[in-house]
């Protein structure tokens, strides 16, 4: 596995982790059965902030062929995220006049939640995924979906099978890409000359402020600021026109770019890039900080579920996401307390967490019996978990919200 001493945008040395959460297993290589417990594998987990672009970034890479042929999350398990889906279709859509004569290509379009909005908005639209798994339900969803990674190759050979895109849209996945330059490279060749690239990231100055380190894993590459994509919009000739704060993921952006002289930045962008700056977010001492209080919160974390534990409390866990898997993996004392997980994706139930071994359950059937505590490993979607889990509540069962203070609802 790569070691990454250079940054991905600029190139500079990078210097020493301001964050090491230790070796940890993949996120989403969840196991099938105890046999495998023994010989599974670890990667580092660290990250460090270029001291030229200021991206920041994990210093060991794992190969995408690795992480992404077979993949267990499918957005559709998500109500608030088909209902995200129907409501970024339709404001797209209008923003940018799109009619059947224009293409829309998602990148990492998964099964295609977001594509299938925008057709019933008449447009026209390609996905490309590169896991094996999802695209067969893309296509069985009635998405035209292209089985790859999207490269400056494969952007090609689509602008010459499809024709020019109007939007590009990447959700969650640009974070994921290890070559930028080879991407917007790619972006450019497929992308209408008065077209736009809309990104949707975690957004780094959120991961700081509510201290949501559990959003770093390896499919992480990156974790994204405005001041790092300026940077490499300038060196690929496009430019940063917008940005719009979406509450998805505990806290994303949506950005907007198209090349240089297309469009004018707008007002929020500018305010945007005025209070990143102000909040210096990415200088040394303020990242530092940040690495003391994610230790400070370990030790509250497992203090709060050893106690509950030792008073008589039986616990259990929803959401078998990848940040539930940095957590868990950060924190094996609460681990080894949890008698199971619960998830609704059928990918990932009846098997075991990376690291923590913990058995997945089919949240539908999950049945109670004396379970006490559950801790809302997904907290990003703890409305809707509560929601869903309120004859638990009812019961008499309390919900532990991990990030970004422990608390017990």
């Amino acid at each position: 596995m790569p070691e990454q001493t250079h940054c991905r945008i600029c190139d500079t040395t990078l210097p020493a982790p301001f964050l090491d959460l230790g070796p940890m297993p993949l996120a989403n290589a969840f196991l099938h059965s105890p046999a495998e417990f023994a010989n599974e594998p670890t990667y580092p987990l660290a990250v460090t902030a270029c001291s030229t672009c200021g991206l920041v970034q994990l210093t060991y890479v794992v190969p995408a062929e690795q992480l992404y042929r077979q993949y267990p999350y499918v957005s559709s398990t998500s109500e608030l995220v088909r209902r995200y889906a129907d409501e970024l279709a339709a404001r797209v859509t209008r923003r940018y006049g799109l009619g059947a004569s224009n293409l829309v290509v998602e990148l990492g379009s998964n099964d295609g939640l977001v594509l299938q909005a925008f057709k019933r908005q008449g447009v026209r639209v390609l996905g490309v995924e590169p896991a094996r798994n999802i695209v067969r339900l893309a296509r069985a969803n009635g998405v035209d979906t292209v089985e790859e990674f999207f490269t400056g190759s494969t952007a090609i050979a689509l602008e010459r099978e499809q024709g020019a895109a109007s939007v590009i849209l990447g959700r969650h996945v640009f974070a994921h890409v290890d070559d930028l330059h080879d991407f917007f490279e790619g972006v450019s060749a497929l992308l209408a000359p008065a077209g736009v690239l809309l990104i949707e990231v975690p957004y780094l100055w959120t991961l700081i402020e509510h201290l949501e380190f559990d959003t770093i894993y390896h499919e992480h590459l990156s974790y994204i600021a405005l001041e790092p994509v300026r940077h490499l919009c300038e060196r690929h000739a496009f430019e940063l026109i917008d940005v719009e704060p979406v509450p998805l993921h505990g806290g994303s952006v949506l950005l907007a770019m198209q090349r240089q002289g297309q469009g004018r930045p707008s007002a929020q962008l500018e305010q945007m890039r005025r209070q990143e700056a102000q909040s210096r977010l990415r200088d040394p001492a303020s990242l530092r900080r940040f690495a003391g209080q994610v230790a400070d919160w370990k030790a509250r974390f497992e203090r709060c579920v050893a106690e509950l534990h030792d008073a008589g409390a039986q616990l259990v866990g929803y959401g078998a996401a990848a940040k539930a898997n940095t957590l868990l993996n950060y924190c094996p004392d609460a681990a080894r307390r949890l008698q199971c997980i619960l998830d609704r994706s059928p990918y990932k139930q009846g098997f075991y967490t990376p690291g923590t071994h913990v058995p997945v359950v089919d949240a539908a059937a999950w049945q109670p019996d004396g379970t006490t505590h559950m801790v809302i490993l997904a907290w990003n979607f703890k409305e809707e978990i509560m929601r869903q889990m309120q004859a638990f509540a009812t019961r008499g069962g309390r919900f532990i919200i991990p990030i970004p203070q422990p608390e017990v609802v």
